[in-house]
């Protein structure tokens, strides 16, 4: 889409090419750490943006690796749909979709987290010469396997594509083998029609953080997405639970400055008032009057992967909503 500039592109060509990581070059574009590149994988979660006909996207690169777990909750915790790449070449496929494979897990995640739209891209077809019979294979077993996990199959589209190639992403298709058999939307067409979930603007503010950092200037920042109402500069929040009073000195959302956020936006929040070391990944910026409730008891439906030990009473466990909260015993 030209979002990225070739002198960039050309400066990461070169540096990956100095580490044998050659092959990653394109990864380096969200994968912005040192540790994430030597070791070719994506750790935290990368953030980038676009714009389609009629929207503005925004881009949460979620680890894929089972170490990471944690990091792409964060991310898919925060997004309002979901694009899960797979792997098109024969043998890769199989891996992340057996059981216990990363392709299953990352499906059952986003769903049990809310998230009811997805896009699936069908990588490296190219790799099976845009083999028709080998995209049937992988949306078969992928359409069974989503519809069990609760995804209705309204709700998603398959895109064959080549990330490498640049195939069927941000224009129709060119290939002849792909065109014998495929006439339906590009990647970025898809994307362009999901349908925007409506925003709860008009309910108190609560915005959940999932990043703590030292800004420039005076204050600090805090990072994160909006769940519900409108935060302006010059508002007073309360951090929760500490409840201690701060002001929201500036807002930027993508690195532009803004004087107002809303919910369903990633923001980055500077505040003044309170004390860095009184705030963590977790905390909640919360309305001063119509506070977050505290509570000794919640009812919650509860997803459980590939257990080797049963659960059983006195076992230990984490809580993850969005973000690492506490650590309890039941």
């Amino acid at each position: 889409m030209g979002e990225v500039s070739q002198k960039t592109l050309h400066k990461y060509e070169q540096e990956s090419k100095k580490i044998g990581k050659q092959s990653f070059m394109y990864a380096w574009v969200l994968d912005e750490t040192g540790e994430e590149r030597v070791r070719g994988i994506t750790m935290d979660v990368g953030r980038a943006q676009f714009e389609t006909k009629t929207k503005r996207v925004i881009i949460l690169d979620a680890p894929g690796h089972a170490d990471f777990i944690p990091n792409m909750i964060t991310g898919a915790g925060q997004a309002d749909v979901a694009l899960l790449v797979v792997d098109a070449t024969r043998g890769e496929f199989e891996s992340g979709f057996d059981l216990g494979g990363q392709t299953r897990e990352h499906a059952l995640l986003v769903r049990s987290l809310g998230v009811s739209q997805l896009a699936v891209a069908v990588n490296k077809l190219d790799t099976s010469n845009w083999s028709q019979e080998r995209f049937n294979e992988i949306t078969k077993k992928l359409k069974a396997f989503l519809k069990q996990a609760g995804f209705k199959d309204s709700d998603v589209t398959y895109v064959p594509c080549s990330g490498l190639t640049g195939e069927n992403l941000v224009k129709s298709p060119t290939e002849a083998e792909l065109l014998k058999w495929y006439n339906g939307p590009c990647l970025l067409d898809v994307i362009d029609k999901f349908n925007v979930p409506e925003r709860p603007v008009s309910k108190p503010l609560r915005l959940s953080i999932n990043d703590v950092y030292k800004g420039t200037g005076s204050g600090f920042c805090v990072a994160g997405r909006i769940e519900n109402g409108v935060i302006n500069k010059g508002d007073k929040v309360l951090v929760c639970p500490t409840k201690e009073m701060a002001e929201v000195r500036n807002i930027s959302i993508n690195e532009m400055p803004s004087n107002v956020a809303f919910a369903g936006d990633q923001v980055s929040v500077t505040l003044t008032g309170v004390d860095m070391q009184n705030v963590s990944v977790g905390y909640v910026l919360s309305d001063p009057i119509q506070q977050v409730p505290v509570t000794t008891r919640f009812e919650a439906r509860i997803v459980v992967f590939n257990v080797k030990v049963p659960i059983t009473k006195g076992f230990r466990y984490s809580f993850i909503i969005n973000h690492w909260l506490s650590l309890q015993t039941l």
